[in-house]
């Protein structure tokens, strides 16, 4: 009944227009500052496909020399950043994720995987020597479920590994492993991720589904370094 009224009207029209005004406005600046952005991002699909693409890796000698890591136990590999061609099963095994490749510092015709599987708990360690036709695992690390794989590189010998009873470290470039963790520890398990520091190879960090950890002696003795975080982060890279 008032709305019929023609002054009233002449009052709410401007007001429905700038209502319908303002969402738009808002809508086509959003537009325009996503654009350029948009636009400068452009992927392409390279393959390889029937796998999912957990990890990446290139050799220090030959940067264009690229391999990657799968879901089903299979290492690719390109020379020109395009064209991928299946180059070896790190297993007889279909089911190994292969989270981790890392070419050895000291010789790049030297691998070592670190690898996991998604059914139950088990994996391991495996090492090539020829540039990743062939594999061998590691016998300290077989049954592992290794998430995380690093090597210090102020030593190239020193490899550290996260898996789901703790961390492991070698000092002989991936052949020999022990526990560096506590044994059985409810805290430090399930290692997602590891970090070493660059220049000191005794300074380690842990990332867990429950906070990071950190040694200052090569894994002897642990501490929580959860100060400032949310209690219980999981901590990925």
């Amino acid at each position: 009944m008032f709305l019929s009224h023609p002054k009233l009207r002449l009052v709410l029209n401007p007001m429905r227009r700038i209502s319908y005004f303002v969402p738009a406005l808002i809508l086509s600046l959003f537009s325009l500052f996503l654009a350029p952005h948009a636009s400068a991002q452009v992927w392409n699909n390279v393959g390889p496909y029937g796998g999912d693409a957990r990890s990446f890796a290139y050799s220090p000698s030959n940067p264009s020399h690229i391999l990657l890591g799968t879901a089903n136990s299979w290492v690719y590999q390109t020379d020109n950043s395009g064209h991928w061609t299946r180059l070896s099963k790190v297993s007889s095994s279909d089911s190994l994720v292969l989270d981790d490749i890392l070419f050895d510092e000291s010789n790049p015709k030297r691998l070592l995987v670190g690898a996991w599987r998604l059914d139950r708990p088990d994996g391991g360690v495996f090492i090539s020597t020829d540039g990743g036709s062939k594999w061998k695992s590691v016998p300290d690390m077989q049954g592992q479920s290794v998430r995380a794989l690093a090597q210090a590189a102020s030593d190239p010998k020193i490899f550290i590994a996260g898996t789901l009873k703790g961390v492991y470290r070698s000092e002989d470039g991936g052949l020999h492993w022990t526990l560096s963790s506590p044994p059985g520890s409810m805290e430090l398990h399930e290692v997602e991720s590891i970090a070493i520091d660059p220049v000191n190879p005794q300074n380690i960090y842990a990332g867990t589904g429950h906070l990071p950890w950190k040694t200052e002696d090569g894994g002897k003795t642990w501490q929580n370094i959860k100060q400032g975080m949310i209690v219980d982060s999981d901590v990925f890279y």
